[in-house]
């Protein structure tokens, strides 16, 4: 694999090395966990213990001190080299802490001890305890900005009731990061709160049975009148329409789950080009071959420059909130639309150079084919409702997310 991506911190190029090491664990077991839907427990146990689901949360708080987004998405390629479908579900569980750790590093700078303290028992709580926590977000039909699961007031707290689809990596969560609508006494607002996953009424139904990403565990969630204490659900933003803060919470979606795409059809290139080597070495390159390895690396280049991009606006806009946010999500979500198209045109011309080897289920270039079409509809913007976002801010018009 050539130009690569590397990382841009001494921190992050520590994380990458974790996640080459994890990698490699991982792709020993993934071909099984495939075949049988099985969940990798190991997998999330590895990743935890060795500070990679910690990497974004400071030093000073027991974690990786990783704060380059760019870093933390070419980290996160490389671990879906190994095992696509672990690599998603760390990549939900980072994203909150990715912004937990901002607002933890501003507030600090602000001289804010009690928003400090508050941010940094959350990050805590992942560094020192292995809290695990999975996003419990998408929902049936849904409505972006309003979610159907609602957290209702009571005496002494909330109660939360709704239905969650796609919880990734919530077989293994110890907290579900889930997004619900409540009203604030003067209108409806979305907010997120934590529910620990061995919360009365709170129901994993194991119905995840998928064409690719097997191994993700991404089953349907249920909350049933689940009661929370008053301090699980505080601040939020309106519901019902766009806004920055909507677009500030899933910036960094965007960016992880492209790197899942970047991995998967780096993976899979190195796989049909391996394959080739013994024919080509005997005879010699077939003119076709040529062509659809030489198509494949020019959109490898391009995927890798666009997920490099995409990483460096959201770390600058960290740097500089005062930004238009809109701007830079919808050049973030058009990486991702990009990458996720090309990387399942790259893995594509990968299995046509495989002959029939790669269309054998235990092949990894079958479970690649699969893997890399899940892109199109991760969080937070599928390809349909991103294209739409797009176009409009391109064209000067409000955005909306219909």
């Amino acid at each position: 694999m050539g130009a690569e991506l590397q990382a841009r911190t001494e921190p992050g190029r520590r994380l990458i090395l974790l996640a080459e090491q994890l990698a490699a664990d991982l792709a020993t077991r993934a071909a099984d966990h495939d075949r049988d839907g099985s969940y990798p427990h190991e997998a999330v146990a590895a990743l935890r213990d060795g500070g990679y689901l910690a990497a974004p949360i400071p030093q000073a708080l027991g974690g990786m001190g990783v704060e380059s987004v760019h870093d933390l998405i070419v980290a996160a390629s490389r671990l879906a080299r190994g095992d696509a479908s672990v690599a998603i579900g760390a990549s939900m569980h980072l994203i909150p802490l990715v912004n937990t750790a901002h607002r933890w590093r501003a507030a600090t700078l602000a001289g804010d001890a009690r928003r400090a303290a508050a941010y940094g028992g959350t990050l805590e709580r992942v560094a020192r305890e292995g809290a695990v926590m999975a996003a419990a977000v998408s929902e049936p039909n849904q409505d972006l900005t309003r979610p159907r699961t609602r957290a209702d007031r009571t005496d002494d707290g909330w109660v939360v009731s709704g239905h969650k689809v796609f919880c990734t990596m919530s077989p293994a969560a110890t907290e579900l990061y889930a997004a619900v609508t409540f009203d604030d006494g003067e209108g409806e607002r979305y907010g997120y709160v934590r529910i620990p996953a061995s919360a009365a009424g709170v129901r994993m139904n194991g119905d995840w049975d998928a064409l690719g990403m097997r191994a993700s565990g991404s089953q349907s969630v249920s909350f049933d009148d689940v009661h929370l204490p008053a301090a699980a659900l505080r601040g939020g933003f309106p519901a019902g329409r766009l806004t920055d803060e909507f677009m500030e919470a899933n910036l960094v979606a965007g960016g992880l789950h492209a790197a899942s795409s970047l991995g998967i059809s780096e993976a899979a290139l190195a796989v049909a080009v391996g394959g080739m080597a013994p024919k080509v070495a005997e005879h010699g390159p077939a003119p076709r071959a040529l062509v659809l390895v030489a198509e494949a690396e020019v959109e490898l280049s391009a995927v890798r420059a666009s997920v490099a991009r995409a990483g460096d606006l959201i770390d600058a806009h960290l740097l500089r909130p005062e930004d238009d946010v809109a701007e830079v999500f919808a050049d973030v979500q058009a990486a991702k639309a990009f990458v996720n198209e090309a990387a399942v045109r790259i893995v594509d011309r990968a299995l046509a150079l495989s002959g029939g080897a790669g269309y054998m289920t235990a092949h990894p270039l079958s479970r690649a084919y699969r893997d890399v079409r899940a892109g199109a509809f991760m969080h937070p913007l599928g390809a349909n409702r991103a294209y739409e976002f797009i176009g409009e801010v391109a064209l000067g018009l409000a955005p909306t997310l219909s």
